[in-house]
């Protein structure tokens, strides 16, 4: 299994990076079902090009690329949304419907404290471009909303 982790720098993304290398390299022996081939680390300072030759070949994705402290609130969309449709696009142009798993956030259910929140927005953004994409190009597609530690 070729397995691509955008935002692989990000907190979640090492961590998750680690584990995945201890699983193909018979470190991490909990997971014997799974066999890794290649690992695709995808974060912002990446070529460009390379989303196209790891969007080819990933068999899983892991989407924990996002924006949560940007200096203009306009980054919140760019990072969040844009790249997500970047990544689906990706994916369509090379006929990859294999499994995506999006990172979200409580935030993106736009209710109480977060109901204008410009993070909580585009989080929501990306999530309804996930759940819509999935739906048209039959593949399966997995949100997954992460609290703030201490909630």
């Amino acid at each position: 299994m070729n397995i691509l982790i955008t935002g692989a720098k990000g907190f979640l993304g090492k961590n998750l990076v680690e584990n995945l290398k201890n699983i193909r390299d018979g470190k991490n022996c909990t997971r014997p079902n799974i066999h890794i081939e290649k690992i695709y680390e995808y974060d912002i300072d990446s070529i460009p090009e390379q989303l196209d030759d790891y969007c080819r070949e990933a068999d899983f994705v892991f989407n924990l690329a996002g924006i949560n402290r940007p200096k203009d609130p306009e980054e919140f969309k760019k990072g969040n949304f844009s790249f997500a449709n970047r990544l689906l696009d990706t994916l369509r142009k090379y006929n990859n419907t294999c499994p995506v798993m999006l990172s979200s956030s409580v935030q993106a259910a736009l209710e109480g404290r977060f109901g204008t929140s410009e993070y909580g927005l585009s989080k929501k953004a990306a999530e309804d471009l996930f759940f819509e994409y999935a739906k048209k190009n039959w593949y399966k597609s997995f949100g997954v909303s992460f609290p703030k530690p201490g909630w």
